[in-house]
């Protein structure tokens, strides 16, 4: 139920979408990351590259120690105008100077609501790029990220924070929901009509707003 939830407004794999995106990691092309574009050029004046299971990720150099706690911004734009999308931000996130970002690998990588993620090391200046991404990407499709905190008002941007204390690597979307998937659970004999309070009552006691996804800290 965890991963169902996770994976919650995910776009189904369709054959038009290997038409119009491209097939296994051709997605390449849509991003404009194929060898000698200008994205790429633009990219590795300023960025160095890893590739990740799902993942291409960008981290600004040179290099810095090792990053505090991150606050992490979602930029969701509809896969299909991603060719266009995808230059804005890259260009957004090197003249703020944000620290790293990816985006997904592959049609797969493509398809999931948040296919791009930035990290930062302090809120006021993720939202100081939310609003330039919203300015950069109005009345562009939106996709939006389930289970994160809305900044723009339509789903482009959104925000959360990764759980502190918890599973190396654990993600804000999978820590929240692999506790909403125990909520749900464990309301199995709840009847209908209290269900979904007692659900939600349980994201309460988590410190988390559900109507907003937003901790109560933050």
């Amino acid at each position: 139920m965890a991963q169902r939830l996770y994976r919650f407004g995910t776009l189904p794999h369709t054959p038009a979408c290997d038409r119009d995106l491209g097939p296994d990691d051709h997605p390449l092309a849509v991003l404009g990351l194929t060898p000698g574009s200008a994205v790429r050029r633009t990219l590795e004046a300023d960025y160095v590259a890893h590739t990740l299971p799902g993942w291409y990720s960008f981290t600004r150099l040179p290099a810095g120690g090792p990053a505090g706690a991150s606050c992490k911004l979602y930029i969701s734009p509809m896969p299909l105008v991603l060719g266009d999308a995808f230059p804005v931000v890259v260009e957004c996130c090197r003249r703020a100077r944000v620290r790293s970002f990816k985006v997904g690998r592959g049609i797969h990588g493509l398809l999931r609501p948040d296919k791009m993620i930035a990290y930062f090391d302090d809120v006021a200046r993720l939202r100081d790029v939310a609003a330039a991404l919203t300015h950069a990407l109005s009345d562009w499709p939106v996709h939006g990220v389930p289970f994160t905190t809305d900044l723009g008002g339509d789903g482009l941007v959104s925000w959360a924070v990764d759980p502190q204390g918890g599973a190396t690597g654990e993600s804000w979307r999978a820590w929240l929901t692999a506790r909403l998937a125990a909520a749900v659970a464990a309301t199995a004999e709840t009847p209908d009509d209290q269900r979904v309070e007692r659900v939600l009552g349980a994201v309460r006691r988590l410190g988390i707003d559900p109507d907003t996804w937003q901790p109560h800290d933050h």
